[in-house]
């Protein structure tokens, strides 16, 4: 009756392994199917992310090539100057801790 048992509980642990096998380590398992999913749905959302991204900087391009005055506001941003014009710049308390 013991061999009986033995060959059971042998029988039970290789049925075990295979299935942890299949579920887990397998690269087709159920665990690795879960992560490449998993990835797949953040990078469709960073791809749309960037779309929307894409768009605005579109339409900011249209504006820019479109309205003077938008381009203008555009490079004062940047720290453009109109020849002979002159620029001050303020600097508020904190950028004045900062550069001591």
């Amino acid at each position: 009756m013991k061999k009986i048992n033995k060959k059971k509980l042998i029988y039970y642990l290789v049925i075990f392994i295979l299935l942890i096998y299949i579920l887990v380590i397998d690269s087709s398992s159920f665990y690795q199917k879960y992560k490449v999913k998993k990835e797949l749905n953040e990078l469709n959302t960073n791809i749309e992310n960037l779309e929307i991204e894409n768009q605005r900087l579109r339409e900011e391009n249209e504006k820019l090539e479109k309205d003077a005055k938008t381009w203008e506001m555009k490079a004062r941003e940047l720290g453009m100057q109109k020849q002979g014009e002159e620029i001050f710049l303020f600097k508020d308390e904190e950028e004045l801790k900062a550069d001591k």
